[in-house]
């Protein structure tokens, strides 16, 4: 009987170990297929000219975002540009790799119909990189590296590792600091 009682933990030690090394790579794979994601969309070309622009902010190196816009820019340009430290208004919609809904603005109705408002600064580094960087009327997709987003943390219903794509649309700086 005793031997039964040692024996029991160890076997449920062993079964544990076993549950956590099969979840592992299903992260790892996804992993894998996000980076893969990120590199194809950062070599993407149309008529010979990359289709997203890559921005680094010079206050982290490692990080970057991904940008298609969808507008002319030269209509735009003049336009109020947000600091880290601004308040800005955008519409957004939010999907994985594969398409699946994560997320979007459309039932916030504080700040206007559709109307996320944040500092770009209180957002991940992913968001706060595009926000930074664009003008008043500009209409995006972003690509966000996992690296930029939340990385290896889980975040319902956001995945480890996952690549985030946003549709979005800059409205207005409604705030606008120094």
């Amino acid at each position: 009987m005793k031997k039964s009682l040692y024996f029991l933990p160890l076997m449920a030690m062993v079964f544990t170990g076993c549950l956590s090394e099969d979840e592992e790579p299903d992260y790892v794979e996804w992993k894998k297929q996000n980076e893969e994601y990120v590199t194809k969309m950062e070599e993407l070309t149309e008529n010979g000219e990359k289709v997203y622009t890559k921005v680094v902010p010079e206050w982290a190196p490692n990080d970057f975002v991904l940008i298609k816009w969808h507008n002319d820019r030269s209509l735009t340009e003049k336009n109020l540009k947000p600091l880290s430290n601004s308040t800005v208004n955008i519409k957004y919609e939010m999907e994985d790799i594969n398409g699946k809904y994560l997320g979007d603005s459309y039932s916030m109705t504080q700040y206007g119909d559709s109307i996320y408002q944040s500092m770009p600064n209180e957002n991940i580094i992913g968001m706060w990189v595009a926000m930074t960087s664009l003008h008043v009327g500009d209409s995006v997709t972003l690509v966000i590296p996992a690296g930029s987003a939340y990385g290896s943390a889980s975040r319902s219903p956001i995945e480890p590792f996952s690549t985030l794509i946003y549709h979005m649309k800059m409205k207005g700086v409604p705030k606008y600091e120094k």
